[in-house]
C-alpha cells in the first residue's frame, strides 16, 4: 500500500480523505437514520443514537469512499468531478480501496454488535444498495440505476426505526419512501445539469439519454409528487403547528421551483429547483422530533383519563339535582 497523502484538497477546502466520504451528501441520510430512530422511540437513549449515528457514519461513509474508487476513471472523463481525490491523484486507488473497505466493515460491525440484528441488516442494506447495487451494478447499465440503489435512502431510516421498535411496521414503510422519492428528482436535477459529462463518459443517467424537455418535465413533475408524499405523510401520522409549518415550507419553496423549472424549461431553473429541494428532506426528518415531544404529551395524558373514563361510563350518566333531592327524601 502507497504512503497515505495527506495534500489538501484545495477545490474542497479539507483533507482528501475526508473529501472521499461525501460529507455533503451522507450527512442527510446520517439525519435520516437519527430521525427514524427518534420518532420511533418511547424515550431516547443517547448512548444508542450515539451508537446509530457512529455505525451509520461508518457505513454510509465507507460506501460513499468506495464509491470514488470504483467511479474514478469516469470521475476523471466528467469536468463536475475531475478534481475529486483520485482523479486528481491525491489518493492512492489502493489507499481507496482499503480506506473504503475498512470504514465499511467497520460501520456494519458496529451495527450488528452496537444496535442488534435488524438494526445492523438495516445498516448493511444501506451499504449494500449504495456500493453493490448502484455503483458496481447499474449506473454503467441502465437508466434505473437511481430507483435500484434508492432503497438505500430506506434502510438508513429503517434502521434507526428497529433500533427504537425492535421491528419493522406499515408506517415505518410509508415514511421511508418519503426518502426514496426524494432521491431520483433531486439526484436527475442534478444529472440535467450535467447531462453533457455524462454523455461524454456514457453514463446513462435519465437526463442524458432523453430529449431535454421530456427531462424537465418527468424530473419536475417528480419532484412535485415527492413533496405531496411528504405532505401526505405529515396529514397521516404528524401532529404539532411547528412540525407543520417546517414542513410546509419545504414543500411550497418545492413545488414553487418545479413549476418554475416547467414554465422555463432552462438550466438556471432546474438548478435553482435542485438547490430548493435539498433542505425538504432535511425539514421533513427534522420534524420528526416534533412529532414524537408531541407524542409524549398526548399519550400520557390519555393513559391517565382513559381509566377515570371508564369508571364514569360504569356509573352511567351523573344524576341533576333534583333526582338527587328526590332520592334523599
Amino acid at each position: 500500500m502507497q504512503v497515505i497523502l495527506l495534500k489538501r484538497n484545495e477545490d474542497f477546502g479539507m483533507n482528501p480523505y475526508i473529501v472521499l466520504l461525501k460529507p455533503r451528501v451522507i450527512w442527510l441520510l446520517i439525519l435520516a437514520s437519527a430521525a427514524g430512530y427518534i420518532y420511533a422511540a418511547p424515550q431516547i437513549e443517547w448512548n444508542k443514537l450515539a451508537s446509530l449515528l457512529l455505525a451509520a457514519a461508518l457505513s454510509i461513509g465507507g460506501s460513499a469512499a468506495f464509491n470514488h474508487y470504483w467511479e474514478r476513471d469516469i470521475d476523471a472523463l466528467m469536468a463536475r468531478t475531475a478534481k475529486r481525490p483520485l482523479p486528481a491523484g491525491l489518493v492512492p486507488p489502493s489507499n481507496a480501496l482499503m480506506y473504503s473497505l475498512a470504514l465499511s466493515a467497520a460501520g456494519i460491525a458496529a451495527g450488528f454488535y452496537l444496535l442488534g440484528p435488524l438494526p445492523g441488516l438495516f445498516v448493511a442494506l444501506g451499504w449494500f444498495f449504495y456500493a453493490v447495487v448502484y455503483t458496481m451494478w447499474l449506473k454503467r447499465r441502465t437508466w434505473l440505476n437511481i430507483l435500484g440503489g434508492g432503497f438505500a435512502g430506506n434502510a438508513t431510516f429503517l434502521g434507526g426505526y428497529a433500533l427504537a421498535k425492535g421491528t419493522v411496521d406499515l408506517p415505518a414503510l410509508l415514511i421511508s419512501f418519503a426518502i426514496y422519492l426524494w432521491i431520483p428528482s433531486h439526484i436527475w436535477a442534478l444529472a440535467y445539469r450535467y447531462r453533457h459529462d455524462y454523455r461524454k463518459a456514457g453514463i446513462p443517467m435519465l437526463p442524458a439519454l432523453i430529449d431535454e424537455r421530456k427531462a424537465v418535465v418527468i424530473i419536475s413533475v417528480l419532484n412535485i409528487l415527492s413533496a405531496a408524499y411528504i405532505l401526505l405523510l405529515y396529514f397521516i401520522f404528524g401532529s404539532g403547528a411547528a412540525g407543520f409549518v417546517l414542513v410546509l415550507a419545504g414543500v411550497a419553496a418545492t413545488v414553487a421551483t418545479s413549476l418554475y423549472a416547467l414554465r422555463k424549461t432552462t438550466d438556471e431553473a432546474m438548478w435553482k429547483m435542485y438547490k430548493t429541494s435539498s433542505p425538504i428532506l432535511a425539514l421533513f426528518s427534522s420534524r420528526d422530533a416534533t412529532l414524537r415531544r408531541g407524542r409524549r404529551r398526548i399519550i400520557p395524558l390519555l393513559k391517565e383519563r382513559t381509566p377515570r373514563i371508564k369508571q364514569a361510563q360504569q356509573r352511567g350518566p351523573p344524576l341533576g339535582p333534583r333526582t338527587r333531592a328526590f332520592l334523599k327524601t
